[in-house]
């Protein structure tokens, strides 16, 4: 099917007027802008083909199999995109449904500390199966439907939102070291997989209700899950608010960390570090 490049006049003169003033904004002046003579020749100049993104890539979300982002991510900039291994290498920021149905396997973006809307940053994701996600909350919906995901680190990670991880039914541990804050409703609907959950810090995290484990080895008739907290909380999170229901179904354990292969190393086997 062929793609329309047509371009609309209007839009693009509208377009380019915002764009002025966006550099008369910036350059705090509200002259004219004036441009060099061969401004015009340096544009039709600018690769369209080989090292460049072409139209139709652009059209049809076509990317490279691995691509590296160093700058922050819009909302739905790659949703739906055919890549497979993205790094976001110096961006800070992610936003709503940046990555939203695409086809990207594997993520690594250890250096995100801020999410803005990040919420089904992931969603529907079905092929993504391995993460590194330095954010440090994970959004409502952020990775709702990676069927896939295996293997997730969230070493920031403090807070969960509405079904962050709902349908993530092939991931079976997780490690939240930073957890303080609370997990909220569906956070692990349908995680069916999910039988080791760690949470290391000294403070007892927040669980908003029992159906957050819904369809999970935590629930109420599943197989059974092992929550791996420190020695000091285990009585707290005993008597704590739904957790002292998740916690009182006769298939699940809970378990100090402390003597457990988890002392030494997260789920994902690296080592804790000494300093």
């Amino acid at each position: 099917m062929a793609i329309d490049k047509s371009i609309d006049s209007t839009q693009l003169d509208a377009d380019l007027a915002s764009v002025a003033d966006a550099i008369r904004t910036k350059g705090g002046t509200s002259a004219q802008l004036a441009f060099p003579a061969d401004f015009v020749q340096a544009i039709e100049d600018i690769e369209t083909g080989g090292g460049g993104v072409t139209i139709d890539e652009i059209a049809t979300r076509n990317f490279p199999d691995s691509i590296t982002i160093n700058v922050d991510i819009t909302s739905k900039a790659f949703a739906y995109a055919n890549t497979k291994n993205v790094t976001i290498a110096s961006g800070k920021k992610i936003n709503s449904d940046a990555f939203l149905g695409s086809t990207v396997e594997t993520v690594y973006a250890p250096l995100l500390t801020a999410v803005g809307d990040a919420d089904s940053a992931f969603f529907n994701c079905s092929k993504l199966h391995t993460i590194e996600y330095g954010a440090q909350s994970i959004g409502g919906n952020t990775f709702n439907g990676c069927g896939s995901l295996t293997s997730a680190s969230f070493k920031n990670a403090t807070t969960l939102y509405t079904s962050a991880l709902k349908n993530c039914s092939k991931l079976p541990a997780l490690d939240l070291p930073k957890l303080t804050g609370i997990i909220r409703q569906n956070a692990f609907n349908g995680c069916s997989s999910l039988k080791t959950l760690v949470l290391r810090n000294s403070v007892v995290a927040k669980l908003s209700d029992i159906n957050n484990f819904t369809n999970t080895p935590f629930a109420s008739g599943g197989t059974g899950g092992t929550l791996y907290v420190p020695q000091a909380l285990i009585s707290e999170y005993q008597a704590a608010t739904n957790w002292s229901t998740i916690l009182g179904y006769a298939n699940n354990q809970i378990l100090p960390i402390e003597g457990s292969i988890y002392e030494t190393q997260y789920v994902d086997g690296t080592p804790i570090p000494t300093t």
